[in-house]
């Protein structure tokens, strides 16, 4: 099974560490001030990823599921 994160549209997501360079924010910082129901939005996921990694996107990504 293919366990690599996908977007909404089925791309690959890529890992930060393969980009020149990228700004981590804290996760905590990302879960507050980035609403759990913008989680279907290509847009808001490719941000969280990219400024926030991989683990705070499937935690945003698990918290607007559980507040749905």
């Amino acid at each position: 099974m293919d366990t690599r994160h996908r977007t909404p549209a089925g791309a690959l997501v890529a890992q930060c560490t393969d980009e020149n360079s990228c700004t981590v924010f804290n996760c905590e910082v990302c879960l507050k001030e980035i609403p759990a129901d913008a989680a279907k939005l290509t847009d808001a996921q490719d941000y969280v990823h990219h400024f926030c990694g991989l683990d705070c996107l499937e935690a945003w990504q698990k918290q607007s599921r559980i507040r749905r």
